[in-house]
């Protein structure tokens, strides 16, 4: 099935925005951009947004963000790392997945792409 036909947004090249294979579940990076692909301004927005699509894309093949055992995050500019962060810990809450942030050059607009693993029962 689409992404499409799973309530995803198109998505910006060829791929799928999540896979699964048998219990584990894998993300495209996803970006803080809505479904119109406009970013709103602000690492803690697009940070938000970042994380609302990875909830979408773990949805569509069964899982939550609760049920993530890996994390990769890209920041535009690591000095965003706090406020982002901060944003991160609201969304993830007290029993948070392994994560690796690294700073990258990013589209333009871009502050944040996050992907992730998720393994569910099957």
């Amino acid at each position: 099935m689409s992404d499409e036909a799973r309530g995803l947004p198109p998505a910006g090249g060829h791929y799928r925005h999540a896979v699964r294979r048998g219990s584990h579940i894998y993300t495209a990076g996803q970006v803080g951009w809505n479904d119109t692909r406009q970013f709103p301004p602000g690492i803690e927005a697009q940070t938000r947004q970042a994380l609302a699509n990875l909830r979408r894309a773990l949805e569509s093949e069964g899982a939550t963000l609760g049920d993530l055992v890996t994390v990769n995050a890209y920041l535009a500019d690591l000095g965003d790392f706090a406020a982002y962060n901060t944003e991160y810990q609201k969304v993830i809450g007290a029993d948070p997945p392994t994560r690796t942030t690294v700073g990258v050059r990013l589209a333009p607009e871009c502050l944040v792409e996050i992907s992730g693993v998720a393994i569910i029962d099957t």
